[in-house]
């Protein structure tokens, strides 16, 4: 660490340098916060031209910048908004500043900017910021809608509200000189009230049940005395600070405390179990270091009687360490100080009346230090404002009652004298209440009210009592208010029936004081129009009076409505608005913080809300103070008529938090950045502006004159603006969320994306709102905003800003049960601005009711809460754990019980959707508007072509040895096997992998290849033939045999013998013994369905039958199983040829007169790889397989010197015709290799690859990746042994020479074509993996080719010798959900996909929509149909032990286009979706080659609609398997309008399924765009615990069929979203206002 300080450096970058050391050296700072903050302030020393902290900074990513670090509090990232919650709502986290900057932040003071109001301009998956003028560009939270890059921009700033001098006094009246705020204090004034008015009651408290009590000012005075002397004889300091533990019922004892402590000179510290938690009193007992406490007998008693929540037991929390070191005083009992009535005393008032506690949004605490000289001076404010809106006819006048016998007898006018009456329902212990209802009263010395507010809860409550005391003045705030006036709405007849006993008449209320931050004008409406005047208060409309006030410093008030005057300097933006006091402001202007008011809407208010958002005034600010509105993000004065901070400065406001002395200069010490203003002035230099550059420059200087640069003020966290002089408030910072502006496309989509917008279509430009600038008028700025778009220099978004009139309270607040929170913002998205937030709470240790308990679960260790609080309050490791808790999060190992998610209509805003929801994106309509978008993105004039591949028609196929011979002639494989026999003879013809019997060595498992000649093959072939033929038990034409062999000569021999006899083949794998049950139930399935008369086996198979302990397992099933025949014994006998069988098979096993032979299935393919289509079976004639070899031949070009290898799936498919038949059709060598001998000895298999000029390969994704990893263990292997022959053998010729039995790293050099097929989207992810993990091996990309195969045709389309690899393609992810195929803009990392390669000869492939049966356009995705000759016979459908057909797939086979467009092919429907795209690439050797490419995009029934728009599950799988590591298996599926994942862990993760939950939701929603509804986990391991053979997305309907029938053992599941029909719904109003 390097924390030397360079001695070059100035003074006041040393202090920082200095004080940065400390922060790390006490721990409030990381490492890399350290570095970090170092490197910057160095870097901008370094680079400043002038002034060392006004310097442009660059951007910076993902590093905490700016942070202000808070000794002993939690650092971490930021919430929702990257807002610091200072002041009273300082949050632990106070990391300020974006990741990415904008240029209009460029040269902003960010070293006196502690928090940043900021999104980051970018869109998920982009791969590169976006640009503007050549710099980084985000947006912002644009408070300063000005842009300083942006042409023709002139900055033009408000001018500050000034103070109204010489409105306000220090002596208040003329008729009282001496009540001056300077000499007076309050124990004085509550003397005075004592000698004057001694028996005048001065509170009177209403508690919940309703019962009354009183006090008068003599008492009151002289209990507060007592409290005074017994804090004095407890030899208490000045100044010391003194708990007050009362509850709001108690106000009488509360208040006598209080004054007590004013005066004993006490400093109080307001506390109690309504407002607090017993962990935030003792917090508050240690921040303030109190020692006593003064405390009523009722609180006292729940201190003394508290129960754990565990088990009931009682705490004994008076005799806990830490509150035996405490003193408590119950002041209930203590009586009065009769002393004090003698002589009035001399008061030693201190500076600090009482801190009071709030809260961060966080939970956090943070003391907010009231002063009296604060107090004095907004009680004068208030008087002089009550005052001044006196009224004729009031009965009472100045509401400043004498507080001496002098004045009393001189106030002549009897009105002067009459008290008012103040009903308070705030909290009386703290903030408004406690400022304007208990102190201002005895400031006043009226008669207070206090009322318990649950009393407002009951209908008709209030209203009896405004009316039983006649209160003059109402003090509320403004949810209560609400509350009453839909009580009295709701039930009318209770207020009715009340008038009929006592007439309630509210003629006496004369003002309605109603605290709030924001005023809601639906309640101003109805507080006004439908409470007052409804019953009976006079001027009901100024009557009602909203006071901001500011909770989070103390409840000090900054505006309110006056009729003071000294309005002269108040700007006038309207004068035809000057008397109102609501405006009507336009929405969309508003959204990006500009006001723009209309009086058309005011006077159409009715319909006008559409449009209008209605706002009222609080009026102008206090009369001693300045008011400005700021862009908190770089200090300077906004716009006229533009949002912004507002910030306020006066020396009689709170100026200090208790013991955050960084926090104080920050909040209460801001100045405002004049150099930056300056720098915005004389930006444009253009010679058309100087005019308004001019202006603006004078209006600059004079507001430094007005307000000189050293003006100290308040933050005060209001967002807000001026208008008139009028202060309106929008919105508390914390209260305001950002949204990305969406535009409409022509093809019905929604964009956030404003760029893509057409130009010409002006309507949708102005309908997207504009961009602002700073001119002086806002047309100009429109004007601007629409230039930039028409010219696409804007953002590619646009970030708009919303505003909350109220939030719910904060967990922390709310939830008792919470120790810490931690929070922060997702990786991703980070412009949405994605909240996580981690709780740490009591209820997750405790364990459920009732509840099995699972062994694994049981919590061993448990504390006591008061340890538990403890440790959840020991600030040294705070900062530590809260990046801790941040990086198990996002690293899935977070343990959590619960996990809720909030998933609203705001985060469906962003979530790609339709305006057509309820519609298929193949309906007919919306592939219409499809079609008519492609044809519009088209260049005028060109053509739109249909996605066909074109036809190769192959109608001859011709022997590669004798030229004329025509393949295409023979019927059937048997007539080309004669052929080959009587043509090739001696040529070898199979080749089969064996142990050899001529090792030297005894025990070698040393093994080469078998090879048989045509004619050795028809020995064999003639062989099995007899043994058929001879049986004693005959078969029939059309019985049906089952035949399970390895892959070698007998196989082929053997099907080919029962072709030869016209049996139904069904060849089937051999036995897994791992899954021999399985295996043989499914075998006993087959031959019980098909009716099987004959078994043929090989002797592996017949080995596992007949030895234990497989033979037990084969007894339950031997019953069902035929006459079984094994070919491996059947004896070869010499001179038996094919002719030899000719009359008898002619005679005895040929078909029935009348049948046509070649159209009568001989083979059933089936495959159980996957559960959808293990029970469909393919049947096959002897005209589909030829013409399967056909296509094949002609494809792969292949010839007599090909040399075949087969060794997958040698039961089915091409494996099949591999194996059995195309050796036979081209005439070349077929080797046949067993898969289970090469996974055991691969190195056999690979010399045979590496020494034999095989072309061509075809293996499967996980054969070919097995081969991969064995080859290339062999060759490392081989490499060491070699490294050390040449150590000992250096000179020894024989390692000189190559040696052929050699592996070597090339050994699939001759290679040209490795086949893998894949049934829909080639898995090139696993491929390159698999070459990544093989690099030792050297395969060419451009020698593994994709073959796409289908359940009906095993040769779609193969990428095969086209000379260049697999063509990426990156598609929009978003309009691929539409079904249209854009390329993904530069930049933008779009849905990665390759191509499938182009179809085989004789064969058409067309995409077609699936619904509307037409040709799809170029650029749209549809269902690939393929009319091909390799298409498979028919099917059929093992259903419950019977065979049937379903017409839906029969009509598959025979499928036709629409009329009209119909081309006259019949084609198979895949079922598939796909595109063709057409592109032009170079291949190796430099030629310039078109290609008509299919591109696989995956199954229709493996799709999900969201919204309108199609996902392939295959996707959103992919994303939560890459979401974490422990997961093993998922599968995604919609059901019942839920989107469902099924998820399975490994073992011992159960603690982590929150975490990992909430990740994998995460990452849907960034990579994908769609909000899974549940997140199931199913039990890994264990009793009950579920398997399934094989991947789980290829036994997607089994899986989903247990878990809809239960057998799926759940272990724990988390709902996250209510489906999709509530997404419908709350997207329904705004695509009504679409189709309008």
């Amino acid at each position: 660490m390097d924390f030397s300080i360079p001695p070059h450096l100035p003074s006041d970058v040393q202090d920082l340098l200095n004080e940065m050391i400390s922060d790390y050296k006490e721990e409030n700072l990381t490492r890399k916060g350290y570095e970090t903050k170092r490197k910057r302030l160095l870097d901008k020393y370094t680079n400043m031209d002038t002034l060392p902290y006004l310097k442009d900074r660059k951007s910076v990513s993902n590093i905490r910048q700016n942070t202000i670090r808070i000794p002993g509090r939690n650092q971490s990232l930021s919430s929702t908004i990257n807002v610091s919650k200072y002041a009273g709502t300082i949050p632990d986290n106070v990391s300020m500043v974006s990741s990415v900057r904008s240029p209009r932040d460029n040269g902003s003071d960010h070293s006196s900017s502690i928090y940043k109001v900021t999104t980051v301009n970018s869109t998920p998956n982009r791969s590169s910021p976006l640009k503007r003028h050549g710099r980084n560009y985000s947006t912002q939270l644009s408070l300063s809608s000005f842009d300083p890059l942006a042409e023709n921009s002139v900055y033009n700033p408000m001018i500050p509200l000034l103070q109204r001098d010489g409105i306000i006094k220090n002596d208040l009246t003329t008729k009282y000189k001496d009540y001056n705020i300077k000499t007076l204090s309050l124990p004085q004034i509550l003397r005075g009230r004592f000698e004057t008015f001694s028996k005048e009651n001065a509170l009177i408290t209403v508690d919940a049940k309703g019962k009354e009590n009183f006090i008068s000012w003599d008492k009151l005075y002289l209990r507060a005395e007592k409290v005074a002397h017994e804090m004095t004889k407890k030899k208490l300091y000045k100044n010391e600070k003194v708990l007050l533990w009362y509850n709001k019922d108690e106000i009488i004892e509360f208040s006598v405390a209080l004054l007590g402590c004013f005066i004993a000179g006490m400093i109080a510290v307001p506390a109690s179990f309504e407002a607090y938690t017993l962990g935030e009193i003792m917090e508050i007992i240690k921040l303030t270091s109190s020692k006593f406490v003064l405390i009523s007998n009722e609180c006292y008693k729940q201190v003394n009687n508290l129960h754990s929540t565990n088990n009931n037991t009682k705490i004994k929390l008076l005799k806990n360490d830490f509150f035996e070191r405490v003193t408590f005083l119950k002041t209930d009992d203590l009586g009065t100080y009769s002393k004090a009535k003698k002589s009035a005393p001399t008061y030693d008032t201190p500076l600090i009346a009482y801190i009071e506690f709030t809260r961060t949004p966080l939970g956090r605490l943070s003391g907010v230090i009231i002063k009296h000289e604060t107090l004095l001076s907004q009680f004068k404010v208030l008087a002089e404002i009550l005052d001044s809106r006196t009224m004729p006819d009031w009965k009472k006048v100045d509401i400043i009652k004498p507080y001496n016998i002098k004045h009393k007898l001189t106030s002549v006018n009897l009105r002067s004298l009459a008290r008012f009456t103040v009903m308070n329902t705030l909290d009386p212990t703290r903030s408004t209440g406690l400022i304007f209802g208990v102190l201002f009263n005895i400031f006043t010395g009226n008669l207070l009210i206090s009322v318990n507010d649950q009393l407002l809860n009951r209908p008709g409550g209030y209203e009896d009592l405004i009316n039983k005391y006649r209160a003059d003045i109402l003090l509320n705030d403004q949810l209560q208010l609400k509350q009453v006036v839909i009580n009295y709405l709701e039930n009318p007849e209770v207020i009715m029936a009340e008038r009929k006993k006592v007439k309630i008449n509210f003629n006496c209320i004369k003002c309605c004081l109603t605290s709030c931050t924001t005023i809601d004008t639906d309640v101003t409406e109805m507080v006004v129009h439908k409470w007052l005047k409804n019953l009976g208060c006079i001027d009901a409309p100024l009557v009602y009076s909203p006071i901001l006030s500011l909770l989070d410093f103390g409840g000090i008030m900054i505006s309110t409505k006056d009729q003071l005057g000294g309005l002269e300097n108040f700007p006038i933006h309207e004068s035809k608005l000057r008397l109102q006091d609501e405006l009507f402001i336009n929405r969309e202007k508003l959204k990006e913080n500009i006001v723009e008011a209309s009086i058309v809407a005011m006077i159409n208010s009715s319909s006008s809300f559409k449009d209008y958002l209605k706002v009222e005034t609080f009026g102008f600010p206090l009369a001693n103070t300045m008011l400005c509105v700021v862009n908190p993000d770089n200090s300077t004065l906004v716009p006229d008529l533009t949002v912004g901070e507002i910030w306020v400065s006066s020396n009689d406001l709170v100026n200090e938090f208790f013991q955050l002395d960084k926090i104080n200069a920050f909040v209460f010490n801001a100045k405002l950045n004049y150099q930056k203003m300056q720098s915005y002035v004389s930006k444009n230099e253009k010679s058309s502006e100087t005019l308004l550059r001019n202006a603006a420059e004078e209006k600059l200087e004079t507001i430094m004159n007005l307000c000189p640069p050293e003006t100290q003020f308040m933050r005060t966290k209001l967002m807000g603006f001026v208008f008139n002089g009028k202060v309106y408030v929008l919105s508390l910072i914390e209260d305001m969320f950002l949204q990305n502006k969406l535009v409409r496309l022509s093809n019905w989509a929604h964009t956030s994306d404003v760029t893509r917008a057409k130009k010409e279509s002006n309507q949708k430009i102005n309908r997207m709102s504009t961009i602002s600038t700073m001119t002086t008028e806002t047309s100009n700025r429109n004007n601007q905003a629409n230039n930039d778009l028409l010219n696409m220099n804007s953002d590619k978004r646009i970030v708009q800003t919303y505003y909350l009139q109220q939030i719910s309270e904060t967990l922390v607040r709310t939830v008792n049960t919470v120790y810490e929170i931690a929070a922060f913002e997702l990786n991703h998205h980070k412009e949405e601005h994605f909240l996580v937030m981690v709780i740490e709470s009591s209820l997750a240790k405790r364990k459920p009711e009732n509840s099995e308990i699972d062994p694994t679960n049981v919590v061993t260790t448990y504390k006591p809460d008061k340890v538990l609080e403890k440790k959840m309050n020991d600030l040294i490791d705070q900062l530590y754990r809260i990046f801790t808790v941040e990086k198990k999060f996002i690293s899935g190992e977070l343990e959590a019980k619960f996990i809720k998610f909030q998933m609203d209509n705001i985060i469906l805003d962003y979530i790609p959707h339709s305006s057509y929801y309820n519609e298929s994106i193949f309906s007919e309509h919306l592939s219409k508007l499809r079609q008519l978008c492609v044809e519009e993105e088209n260049s005028p004039g060109t053509t739109i072509t249909l996605q066909d591949s074109g036809i190769d028609y192959r109608d001859i196929s011709y022997d590669s040895r004798e030229k004329r011979r025509k393949l295409t002639d023979f019927a059937s494989i048997m007539d080309v096997l004669e052929w080959r026999i009587g043509s090739l003879k001696n040529k070898a013809a199979f080749s089969e992998l064996g142990e050899s019997f001529h090792s030297s060595s005894k025990g070698s498992d040393m093994m080469s290849l078998r090879s048989v000649s045509w004619i050795n093959f028809e020995v064999i072939l003639s062989s099995f033939l007899k043994k058929i033929i001879s049986s004693k038990s005959p078969l029939k034409p059309e019985d049906r045999v089952v035949i399970i062999a390895e892959n070698n000569i007998d196989y082929v021999a053997i099907i080919l013998a029962c072709f030869y006899c016209n049996f139904v083949v069904i060849p089937l794998p051999p036995l897994n013994e791992n899954k021999l049950d399985r295996d043989l139930k499914f075998l006993a399935e087959t031959i019980t369905t098909y009716k099987v008369k004959r078994l043929f086996i090989d002797t592996k198979v017949h080995t596992i039958l007949d030895t234990a302990p497989h033979n037990k397992i084969f007894k339950k099933y031997k019953h069902l199983m035929p006459k079984m025949t094994l070919i491996s014994k059947i004896k070869r006998k010499q001179g038996l040829t094919l002719n030899t069988f000719k009359k008898i098979l002619q005679s005895n096993y040929h078909y029935k007169p009348g049948k046509k032979t070649l159209a009568v299935p001989r083979l059933v393919w089936i495959d159980e790889e996957y559960s959808s289509t293990k029970n469909l079976h393919i049947t096959m004639t002897h005209s589909t397989l030829m013409n399967m070899c056909k296509v094949l031949k002609e494809t792969l070009q292949l010839s007599g010197e090909s040399s075949i290898f087969s060794l997958c799936c040698h039961t089915k498919g091409l494996g099949f015709v591999l194996s059995c038949l195309i050796g036979i059709y081209v005439g070349s060598a077929t080797t046949l290799f067993s898969y289970d001998t090469v996974m055991q000895h691969p190195k056999y298999f690979l010399m045979e690859v590496q020494n034999k000029g095989v072309r061509d390969l075809y293996l499967t994704l996980d054969t070919f990746s097995t081969l991969m990893e064995r080859a290339s263990k062999l060759v490392s292997n081989l490499s060491k042994s070699n490294s050390l022959d040449t150590r000992h053998h250096s000179k020894s010729k024989k390692n000189n020479h190559e040696d052929i039995s050699t592996l070597r790293p090339d050994m699939f050099r001759n290679v040209k074509n490795i086949m893998v097929p894949f049934i829909g989207r080639p898995e090139f992810n696993r491929i390159e993996a698999i070459l990544l993990g093989s690099q030792s091996i050297f395969v060419k990309r451009t020698q593994i080719n994709y073959i796409y195969q289908h359940h009906f045709n095993p040769i779609v389309s193969l990428h095969s010798y086209q000379d260049v690899p697999p063509i990426d393609f990156f598609a929009d992810p978003t309009s691929l959900r539409e079904g249209i195929v854009k390329e993904a803009a530069p930049g933008f990392q779009g849905l990665r996909l390759q191509d499938s390669g182009v179809v085989p000869v004789c064969t058409n492939v067309s995409i077609v929509n699936p619904e509307t049966l037409l040709p799809c356009y170029a650029g749209e995705i549809g269902e690939i149909w393929c009319c091909s000759e390799a298409n498979v016979f028919n099917y059929t459908i093992s259903r419950d032990g019977k065979l049937v057909r379903d017409e839906l797939i029969s009509q598959q086979f025979k499928s036709r286009m629409a009329k009209g467009t119909d081309n006259g092919l019949t084609y198979l429907r895949t079922g598939d979706l796909g595109f063709i795209r057409t592109v032009e690439v170079t291949n190796t050797n430099g030629d310039l080659v078109r290609l008509n490419l299919l591109y696989v995009l995956g199954r229709i029934n493996e799709t999900i609609e969201l919204l309108g728009l199609t996902h392939f599950v295959s996707d959103l799988e992919r994303t939560v398997f890459l979401s974490h590591n422990a997961i093993t298996n998922c599968i995604i599926s919609k059901a019942g309008g839920l989107l469902v994942c099924l998820v399975k862990c490994k073992p011992k993760c159960s603690e982590l399924y929150a975490n990992i939950a909430a990740l994998i939701v995460s990452e849907l929603l960034n990579r994908n765009g769609v909000i899974l509804d549940l997140c199931t986990f199913v039990k890994p391991n264990g009793p009950g615990s579920y398997t399934i053979d094989g991947e789980w997305k290829k036994n997607r309907s089994t899986i989903m069929s247990d878990w809809f029938s239960q057998k799926l053992l759940v272990e724990n599941q988390f709902a996250i979203n209510y489906g999709e029909n509530i997404s419908m719904y709350l997207l329904s109003d705004f695509n009504k206002d679409v189709t309008k």
